[in-house]
C-alpha cells in the first residue's frame, strides 16, 4: 500500500480542522471542555518522557537522572518552559560526561 493515501487523508483532515476554526471564531466551548483541553500540553508531554524512558533509554542512567531532574523542577515551579530548559541543559550537560 502507498504511503500517499494517509498522507493526504491527514493533510485533507488537517485542513478541514483549521477551516473549521476560521469559519467558527465566535464560537464559545463549554467550560468542562475548556478544563479538559487545559489539560492537553501536560498529557503529552508526560506521554512523550514516558515513551522514551519505556525504551531502551531506560537503561541509560543519566536519561532517568535527567528526567528525574526535569520532574523535581516541573513540580517545584509548575512552568513549562523551566521544564523544558532544565531537561535540555540537564541531558546536554549529563552527555559531556
Amino acid at each position: 500500500m502507498s504511503p500517499l493515501g494517509p498522507i493526504l487523508a491527514m493533510g485533507g483532515a488537517l485542513y478541514v480542522l483549521r477551516l473549521g476554526g476560521m469559519l467558527l471564531p465566535d464560537l464559545t466551548l463549554p467550560a468542562t471542555w475548556e478544563r479538559a483541553l487545559g489539560w492537553v500540553p501536560v498529557a503529552l508531554l508526560s506521554a512523550l518522557v514516558v515513551s522514551s524512558l519505556a525504551g531502551s533509554a531506560a537503561s541509560d542512567p543519566r536519561q532517568v537522572l535527567a528526567a528525574a531532574v526535569t520532574a523535581g523542577v516541573a513540580w517545584r515551579t509548575r512552568r513549562m518552559w523551566a521544564c523544558l530548559a532544565s531537561g535540555v541543559l540537564v541531558a546536554g550537560l549529563l552527555r559531556l560526561v
